[in-house]
């Protein structure tokens, strides 16, 4: 390929990538609206989890730009989000799942031990915590398919997909699922891959975001509505 040719495959790759980190960013705000549109759904707790899940992604896609506008590494805010929403996502499935309630418990205590571990004696908090990253996406899939369980013992299955938790679950798994190869290489990824190559590998992370938000959108769209 020519140099010519490569340069403008780079720029297009810059570009493409530019734009999904912003649909990417904005992407949260449809879920946040439908969950003020149901506001009064906050009176449960799992839906208030929920909303804390959206503030502190805000709160890190706020702070990534920003650090980005002045070239400053935002890894560490990276790895610091990762932790703290799975363990929301942890209270949230405690809450779905009362029989497994001291497991999940069990379960973020020993992610957040392996997140301190790695902080302080590993990658440090300013490199990606791969470690920590593959372990809490198949921590997170391990809940989601052990509501599907629950969903398929206790619910219809023909009023199941107006249920709000089960496109909420469904959102869950298919964000880890679908980025568990990343997040297992994340750590070589950042650090040895070219920068195109990294934002192609980025772009696909951002889509996979874009479609999780959308599938939380559609499960707050169902919450609070009546059924027999």
């Amino acid at each position: 390929m020519s140099t010519g040719m490569s340069k403008v495959m780079s720029d297009m790759v810059h570009e493409i990538s530019k734009a999904l980190i912003y649909i990417s960013y904005f992407s949260i705000v449809v879920p946040i609206y439908f969950l003020v549109r149901r506001k009064h759904v906050l009176k449960f707790r799992q839906y208030r989890l929920l909303g804390i899940f959206f503030l502190a992604s805000v709160v890190t896609d706020i702070g990534s730009y920003i650090l980005a506008r002045y070239q400053i590494a935002n890894i560490f805010l990276i790895n610091v989000y990762f932790i703290v929403s799975f363990g929301i996502l942890s209270l949230m499935y405690a809450r779905l799942l009362r029989n497994a309630k001291p497991a999940i418990y069990s379960f973020f205590a020993f992610s957040a031990a392996v997140f301190v571990i790695d902080t302080f004696c590993i990658h440090g908090i300013e490199r990606m915590q791969n470690y920590v990253t593959t372990l809490c996406s198949v921590l997170a899939l391990g809940y989601a398919v052990v509501y599907y369980d629950h969903l398929l013992g206790t619910t219809d299955a023909q009023k199941i997909k107006r249920l709000p938790f089960f496109w909420i679950n469904t959102a869950v798994a298919y964000y880890f699922g679908l980025n568990l190869v990343i997040f297992i290489f994340s750590t070589f990824v950042f650090e040895n891959l070219h920068e195109d190559e990294v934002l192609t590998v980025w772009m696909f992370h951002n889509l996979n975001n874009i479609m999780r938000n959308l599938l939380l959108a559609a499960g707050l769209y169902y919450a609070g509505e009546k059924r027999s």
